[in-house]
Formats: structure tokens, C-alpha cells, sequence
């Protein structure tokens, strides 16, 4: 299972909506919803080359109608990755309004190691 797969599993159950790799598809969409993607990230090598073991940086922003919501889905992602069977850190988050959609938004950073 490749790292962007292994995060998908993570993700996909926390939101009625699933979670989607760089957009959200679904029309219309149902909320709440999860969209990650990879942000740039180093790729790891030594003296010998390419590493197996990489650090993939990742992106994860949470949609929902209420800050209620956001709140709950926040706290049920992190304990979710708290768990994941891939190695990762959260780096940083924050929240967001977006007015166009009348949607809070949670943007998560998380590093997660793997060897896939």
C-alpha cells in the first residue's frame, strides 16, 4: 500500500463525506468532507542512493458546515494518525472561514514516514 493509500484509510472514515486526494469530486458534495495532498517534500537518500524509508509531507484540510464539527473532526483526525500504522508529526494547523462557500476549514500539516 503506497503512502498516499495508507493515509486515504486514515482519513476516509472520520467524515461523512470521505476524504478525497487533492479535490473533491462529488457533486454536489456531501459535508463534511476531507481533501489531502502532498505538499513538497525532501526526497531522502544515502550514500548509496535513493532511500527506501521517505519522508512524504502532507496537507489535510477539513470542510464542514459548523466549527462544532470542525472541532470534533480535528480532534478525531489527530487521534486517528495518533494510531496510523505509518509513522507521522503534526507540523502545524489552523482554521480558516471560507465566505465563497460558507464552509470552516481545518488545514492540517502532518510528515509521515514510510518505506512505500
Amino acid at each position: 500500500m503506497t503512502i498516499i493509500e495508507s493515509v486515504h484509510a486514515v482519513l476516509n472514515p472520520l467524515a461523512a463525506g470521505g476524504s478525497w486526494y487533492q479535490v473533491n469530486t462529488a457533486q454536489p458534495p456531501v459535508l463534511p468532507y476531507i481533501v489531502f495532498s502532498r505538499v513538497p517534500s525532501a526526497i531522502n537518500y544515502s550514500l548509496k542512493g535513493p532511500s527506501d524509508l521517505q519522508n512524504t509531507r502532507f496537507q489535510v484540510d477539513l470542510y464542514t458546515r459548523t466549527v462544532a464539527e470542525l472541532v470534533s473532526i480535528g480532534t478525531a483526525l489527530e487521534a486517528a494518525m495518533a494510531a496510523a500504522l505509518f509513522t507521522n508529526v503534526l507540523l502545524s494547523a489552523r482554521d480558516i472561514y471560507e465566505t465563497d462557500t460558507k464552509l470552516h476549514r481545518s488545514c492540517f500539516e502532518y510528515s509521515a514516514w514510510s518505506t512505500s
